[in-house]
């Protein structure tokens, strides 16, 4: 099937990435899905699957829940005698065939399927009969590169079966606490999928004569061309779900088979959090209230997007929300309101950027100043100026960990005397997901994979599992908690600001005056059962500098044995 060279060449990526040679073969398209799948079923000694040929018979596919079916790309599609035949898009995925046993109480025969088939056989589902209810009563639409006029186009997106389908989606994302939706075009279907707890699952497959419909009905809802099919697009719009107000920021851009769409949803109605709610060690939580109660100075936020900065800013922002200051914020955009302060939006069309409203709150007499993000060297300089003098300044970065943050903003030109002289504390953080309180287990493997990952021995926590079930729409977790390393300002690190010391450096010293490790966090909540091992490691690196040697790593008491010799065993 394949040359010499091309098989060298697909060696040499796959030792140098440590993917899978049948998935770089596929990824450099010198080999289909369905070839790669009949290869590897001989190989493993399995049945091969079409699935895309006939109807699937409803009583065997309700043995196994939909959810569940598209968390593991696993299809049941046959019973005999007490053993379910059960088709895998990797049957290699050991666990997925124990939690599958564990959930039908049978014995599991695997067989082998093709992604393709496995999307087929997913739609045939019958707990996802009211999206396909609707979706009967739609006429074709429109083919990628019709020309089609602007009042048929508005006529198809406002046909009732189509709002009601576009409303069933946002409704049913909103109740499953979905925080994005992704609406994409493939070859022969449109894939649905929600974003829940920061992870992305596949809950429909939807014909793809649909796509035109629903993708000018999002567009019409979010006040945007609906004629264009060409560029990329933004709006936003607002809704109601069960009562409560949603705001939905809506982005579109062309792809290879026609448009995909993606819906941020915002429930306004959520409270703002408290700091004694978002997961912080009493170390930690000490550590950070001692930083933003100073009068003056900058306090930084690092971390990638979606990893809970903006949650926490707000959290602050209450906490330090009273009669006797004035609180003033520039956001891109606002995100909640919080009453008895000034929030302002960012609108670069107006000439409203965050460094040009941060020279405005200079004369507004402001006493904490939160700026969204610091994005360049110009809102830097402002920012670093205010909280010289006497102004404390709350802000975001991009950086991987707290230390990070103090090397990024001499990278954008600040001299080492002002960020040494105006930052007071920098927290990096991650969110991880929960493990549901419903289907929680021990992880029997806890321990060991703790040895085998970072070196760390037998802390004698107890380490847990979320098997999946129906309160957790079967992903084993519920709900996202924060991991957190916060970094004080001491006379050692300033001085080696000065210096331009390097990041490892930095962060030695910034563990010596007690910054507690995202990893040391992430494993002391993994200790108490809070989360899973697997999700710590998803979420941090194992090579960033780990299981520190501070006074306070953020551990329970009855765990402090966890700690080894710091960078030594995280390097392991």
């Amino acid at each position: 099937m394949i040359t010499r060279d091309q098989l060298n060449r697909s060696l040499e990526i796959h030792r140098a990435t440590g993917a899978r040679l049948g998935r770089v073969m596929l990824d450099m398209g010198i080999i289909d899905q369905e070839r790669l799948a009949r290869v590897l079923s001989q190989q493993l000694g399995v049945e091969f699957v079409r699935l895309d040929g006939s109807p699937m018979p409803e009583d065997i596919l309700r043995l196994l829940p939909a959810p569940m079916a598209s968390r593991l790309q696993a299809i049941p599609f046959a019973r005999r005698n007490g053993t379910l035949s059960v088709a895998m898009v990797d049957p290699l995925d050991v666990m997925a065939a124990d939690d599958i046993r564990r959930v039908t109480g049978l014995d599991v025969d695997i067989a082998m399927t093709t992604v393709q088939d496995f999307q087929y056989a997913l739609n045939q589902y019958p707990t996802l009969d009211v999206a396909q209810e609707l979706v009967r009563d739609l006429p074709p639409s429109l083919s990628a590169g019709e020309d089609i006029s602007l009042d048929r186009l508005r006529r198809m997106a406002e046909d009732a079966p189509v709002v009601r389908l576009v409303n069933h989606f946002i409704e049913e994302a909103v109740r499953t606490r979905a925080s994005d939706i992704h609406l994409e075009r493939h070859e022969r279907h449109i894939r649905l999928r929600y974003r829940v707890d920061g992870v992305l699952l596949t809950r429909n497959t939807l014909p793809e004569h649909i796509h035109g419909h629903v993708i000018s009905r999002i567009k019409i809802m979010a006040n945007m061309d609906i004629a264009e099919r060409r560029l990329p697009q933004d709006g936003s719009f607002q809704t109601r779900v069960d009562g409560r107000p949603i705001d939905v920021r809506v982005s579109t851009i062309p792809s290879f088979y026609g448009e995909k769409a993606v819906l941020r949803l915002l429930d306004k109605s959520a409270p703002i959090y408290d700091l004694d709610k978002l997961g912080l060690s009493t170390g930690n939580i000490a550590r950070l209230r001692h930083v933003i109660r100073r009068p003056q100075g900058i306090f930084l936020l690092t971390g990638p997007t979606g990893s809970g900065k903006t949650t926490t800013l707000y959290a602050i922002l209450n906490e330090l929300n009273s009669e006797q200051v004035n609180i003033v914020t520039v956001e891109d955009p606002v995100e909640y309101q919080i009453a008895g302060i000034t929030q302002m939006q960012v609108n670069v069309k107006a000439g409203v950027t965050f460094a040009s409203s941060l020279r405005h709150f200079l004369r507004q007499d402001p006493d904490i100043i939160m700026v969204g993000e610091v994005r360049d060297q110009e809102t830097a300089r402002i920012a670093i100026q205010a909280a010289l003098t006497g102004h404390l300044v709350l802000s975001t970065l991009h950086t991987n960990d707290a230390p990070g943050a103090i090397t990024r903003l001499l990278d954008m030109g600040i001299e080492p005397y002002l960020v040494a002289s105006a930052l007071e504390g920098v927290a990096a953080q991650r969110l991880v997901r929960v493990l549901c309180p419903k289907c929680k287990v021990v992880d029997p493997h806890g321990v060991e994979e703790l040895r085998a990952r970072v070196g760390v021995e037998d802390s004698g926590g107890s380490y847990g599992l979320g098997q999946g079930c129906e309160s957790c729409n079967y992903t084993g977790c519920r709900g996202r908690v924060a991991l957190f390393e916060i970094a004080e300002m001491t006379d050692t690190l300033r001085h080696l600001v000065i210096t331009r010391a390097p990041h490892h450096e930095l962060t030695a010293a910034a563990q010596r005056g007690g910054m507690t490790t995202l990893l040391a966090d992430g494993l002391a909540k993994a200790a108490v059962g809070v989360t899973s091992l697997a999700e710590v490691w998803r979420v941090v690196s194992v090579d960033h500098p780990g299981v520190d040697t501070s006074p306070d790593d953020g551990l329970p008491e009855g765990n402090k044995s966890a700690k080894t010799s710091g960078d030594e065993a995280a390097l392991k």
